[in-house]
């Protein structure tokens, strides 16, 4: 066994949160002087000194406590001084192996000065009841920070160290986002090319190419910080899950998103994920980056796998496309003849068998050529009614039936007129009954009249302004459409990048009618913000085979 240099004193010193307002009194600076002072009045030697600063007493994992426990084990220690028990640690069951155990099998003289403990002079019986006074104190201080940082998250601060790439902390307040004049235009690029059908890798690839800096190299320029974090030699090398991050995170849409990681308890600090029903988001905290329909069209994009078809061009309805009985996926499948362009087939159906769906088989160009005559249809019409597009999509809301709206309308501001009529007549029966103008049961009988009539004309009115709101929204989601779909009137070509702007689903049926004479199929393009236009598939002349 080593022998330990029994004169040899180790000064060991550390601070963190856990300390609350003993900050100051507890230093760094303070705890030093104190122990080097013990040290020269006793005649120890210092062999070294340890600091820890900034790390919770509820962890023995401390770089420097680690390194001094390897000095103790190679016999150069023979004496830990510390201030008190709680600069040794927090962790009352950890605290005890050291005091109990490792130090004196080390032969380690245990001291902290400010608490008269000192394993020379024999067992301390005060020790244990520190020890554990000084774990309750941790967990005291870490419920505080835990609900201190639940207030800051319902109150819609922003807490973490740094500001999101595309922002900065405000100067004047740390809580609060501004825009970073640098950064935020790559951001509304990320997710520009996202909702054109770029992937995340194309888009890392893109800005990797451009020579654009990562966020951390770029937290690293501005700030000096993450110096670490990157590959020193490639600052401009984006990667796929960076892209995903951004494009995942709702700050971004001007909202705060809080309480989305915890620690699993105040002795163990790994952060741990809570389930996003329990996210707390406040929004319009701060200035959006991207409004809501790019942000939705970039998730709906980056959701999907992208793969090219067999003959190398990439498959611009992939995550679109729907069977209309079991709901799964059509995948591609290409054609034996040669400049086929392809076919779609329910995925349940090619991968297991004719027990479980059926093939809703449709071709490339049949599918293409119904999808793009009814964008230019439908961005003709709102060509065409430009200047009137308010007007004329709620017509279109209302079924064209615009006097059924105006009746309605006409109704509830003649109830609405009724019910102020009925509080007045109220209100006088109440007075004439109190100055004795009519009797009590008179006036019971009366207002319960007036009582039963006003309760159904307030059920009335609410049934009116539900269907009159109803129209009201279902007229500005047309008008949303619209304006989205005339900018393609004039296109030549369909792409990813029109599909994902303007369609959530393509619902496919099965076809009816077994000659290609007689063939028909149906189609359901589920457009954005106004939901389902049935369509039927055009017959298309073509004796192209597929394979399934």
């Amino acid at each position: 066994m080593i022998k330990q240099q029994t004169n040899m004193a180790a000064i060991y010193k550390r601070l963190s949160r856990d300390d609350g307002g003993d900050a100051e009194s507890n230093s760094i600076v303070t705890q030093g002087q104190m122990l080097r002072r013990y040290a020269k009045e006793q005649g120890f030697t210092v062999y070294d000194e340890y600091t820890d600063d900034g790390i919770s007493g509820t962890t023995f994992d401390r770089p420097d406590f680690k390194r001094m426990v390897r000095d103790i084990e190679d016999g150069k220690i023979g004496i830990v001084l510390c201030k008190d028990l709680s600069r040794l640690g927090r962790n009352n069951a950890l605290v005890a192996y050291y005091t109990e155990i490792f130090f004196p099998d080390n032969d380690v003289r245990f001291i902290c000065t400010s608490e008269g403990i000192d394993t020379f002079k024999g067992d301390n019986e005060i020790m244990p009841f520190k020890s554990v006074i000084n774990e309750y104190y941790a967990r005291d201080i870490s419920r505080k920070v835990r609900s201190a940082y639940h207030t800051k998250a319902l109150n819609g601060d922003f807490t973490a160290a740094f500001a999101p790439y595309g922002y900065l902390k405000d100067p004047v307040n740390k809580h609060r986002l501004i825009i970073d004049e640098e950064t935020a235009s790559i951001v509304k690029k990320i997710f520009q090319m996202a909702s054109e059908g770029l992937t995340p890798f194309k888009i890392a690839k893109q800005l990797s190419n451009d020579k654009i800096l990562t966020p951390r190299a770029y937290l690293s320029h501005r700030f000096g910080k993450y110096q670490n974090c990157f590959p020193a030699k490639y600052p401009e090398d984006w990667s796929n899950s960076t892209i995903m991050a951004i494009l995942q995170n709702r700050v971004y849409l001007g909202h705060t998103v809080g309480n989305k990681t915890t620690t699993k308890s105040f002795k163990n600090r790994k952060q741990v994920a809570i389930p996003e029903a329990e996210w707390i988001e406040i929004q319009n905290t701060h200035l959006q980056l991207v409004d809501e329909y790019l942000f939705d069209t970039a998730q709906k994009v980056v959701r999907v796998k992208k793969r090219e078809n067999s003959t190398g061009v990439p498959n611009i309805f992939a995550g679109l496309l729907k069977c209309s009985d079991c709901g799964a996926s059509l995948g591609y499948v290409k054609g034996k003849t040669e400049g086929h362009q392809g076919a779609y087939n329910c995925n349940v159906y090619r991968k297991k068998n004719l027990r479980y769906c059926t093939a809703h088989y449709i071709t490339h160009k049949a599918l293409y050529h119904l999808v793009f005559e009814d964008i230019k249809r439908n961005a003709r019409i709102a060509k065409q009614y430009e200047g009137e597009l308010s007007e004329y999509a709620k017509k279109v809301a209302s079924g064209n039936d615009n006097g059924k709206f105006k009746r309605l309308q006409k109704e509830l501001d003649k109830l609405k007129q009724r019910d102020s009529e009925l509080d007045t007549i109220i209100k006088k029966l109440f007075e004439q009954n109190a100055l004795g103008v009519i009797t009590d049961e008179r006036f019971i009988s009366m207002s319960a009249e007036y009582e039963v009539e006003q309760k159904k004309s307030a059920e009335r009115i609410a049934e009116l302004q539900v269907q009159l709101e109803k129209r009201d929204s279902e007229g500005n989601n047309t008008t949303k459409f619209l304006n989205a779909v005339r900018k393609y009137s004039e296109i030549d070509e369909l792409d990813a990048a029109v599909l994902n702007d303007l369609i959530d689903s393509i619902v496919v049926y099965n076809a009816e009618g077994r000659s290609r004479k007689n063939r028909k199929q149906k189609v359901e393009i589920n457009y954005k913000f106004i939901g389902i236009i049935q369509a039927e598939q055009p017959k298309v002349q073509s004796n192209e085979e597929m394979t399934a």
